[in-house]
């Protein structure tokens, strides 16, 4: 139950990027205003990111994913009602504030369920999520148009969330207390546990955040970047949907795929460097995205989210120390959600950079990340970062 209230808080988020044409030609919303809306509902996911995760540390998960299942609904309820640039904003604010509080604590109760995959998991899932809820949102658009299909596509994750919300109330809590007393108790303390009480927040965030820079900024440049760039023929909710199935589809793909090459310690490296390329891939095409280098650019990005958000959470899991597991995870989807609001970025100083700059800007961060992943690898000082099996 945990993995589906993390499925719905990825739908109630993520179907906006589908909503976007919808509302520019119902609600009569300018780009610019969608983009804002699209990337201001990180001011009400990052400062829950952390406020969820530290709450979740000390009060226990349960009370923190259902909150924040609410407010993601609440959010939603908001956009269904009040379907102006100021309501849209509103709702996105709501509904990045519950996100946030799912995202880590839900995270972090998974982690404590299962605590060699719990966490790899809860990626895939919340992954899933992403994806799963444009393409809904575009079916529903594309079967009902005008304002009868934006009305349900707002009423799904509202009804989705507020059930998950209710189901969680059923579901055991043990708490990051108790799972440190059970592992006690069941003489858990060989070096080959994935979690020891006596590991360190610091080294835990040194490895995870630099891998959670190019986890939504990927996917974001392939659902909201390049889908303006192609063609207006193609222009309608079914295109952020066919992006969302080729970069977060490819995202999930990729992170099932790392249980199969589990003790290779350079997947980070692998998703850094081909966040590089496909922005280097963004920032030849310019302007105007063909179909083939739009589709070539989602699927590379996309497996350079999966790699990145996989690894980012393993590290999370191997190195933060219980008690503070939930903070731990909280900071890195800080880190994670930050992507968001890249669209905005490029939007603002497409004037007087281009389109291709920022891209090759990012590209070059990107390859800085990777070489120094791969630097802490050859040295050995990611020695604990192989990840669990």
């Amino acid at each position: 139950m945990t993995l589906l209230a993390l499925l719905s808080a990825g739908w109630a988020t993520n179907h906006f990027a589908a909503m976007l044409p919808v509302l520019a030609e119902v609600a009569h919303i300018s780009k610019p205003g969608l983009d804002a809306a699209f990337g201001l509902y990180a001011l009400g996911l990052l400062p829950s990111l952390l406020l969820g995760g530290g709450l979740s540390d000390r009060h226990g998960r349960r009370p923190v994913v259902v909150t924040g299942l609410a407010l993601a609904g609440l959010g939603n309820l908001v956009m269904l009602v009040w379907s102006t640039l100021p309501g849209v904003t509103v709702g996105r604010l709501v509904v990045g504030l519950g996100v946030g509080m799912v995202a880590s604590a839900g995270t972090a109760w998974a982690a404590d369920q299962d605590e060699t995959k719990g966490a790899a998991r809860a990626g895939v899932v919340l992954t899933s999520g992403f994806a799963v809820g444009p393409v809904a949102t575009a079916l529903i658009a594309w079967a009902l148009s005008g304002r009868t299909g934006a009305h349900l596509a707002f009423a799904v994750p509202v009804v989705l969330t507020a059930v998950f919300a209710l189901l969680c109330l059923r579901v055991p809590d043990p708490g990051p207390s108790r799972v440190a007393a059970r592992r006690a108790a069941d003489g858990d303390d060989s070096p080959a546990a994935p979690v020891t009480d006596e590991r360190r927040l610091g080294p835990a965030l040194a490895a995870s955040l630099p891998m959670a820079l190019w986890v939504f900024a990927c996917v974001t440049v392939s659902m909201i970047v390049l889908t303006e760039r192609i063609d207006e023929q193609y222009s309608g909710p079914l295109l952020p949907a066919v992006a969302a199935v080729l970069s977060l589809g490819t995202g999930v793909l990729a992170q099932v795929g790392m249980r199969r090459v589990g003790g290779w310690r350079v997947l980070g490296v692998v998703g850094a460097g081909l966040a590089t390329t496909g922005y280097v891939v963004a920032g030849a095409a310019g302007a105007q995205v063909g179909l083939a280098t739009f589709a070539v650019c989602s699927v590379v990005l996309g497996c350079a989210y999966g790699l990145c958000l996989g690894q980012g959470l393993r590290d999370v899991e191997r190195l933060a120390p219980l008690a503070s597991r939930g903070v731990a995870t909280g900071l890195f989807y800080v880190v994670s959600y930050s992507g968001f609001a890249l669209p905005f970025v490029l939007n603002t100083y497409e004037d007087s950079l281009g389109v291709s700059a920022p891209m090759y800007v990012l590209a070059a961060l990107a390859a800085i990340t990777a070489l120094t992943r791969l630097r802490q690898v050859r040295r050995g000082s990611t020695a604990d970062l192989q990840p669990v099996r």
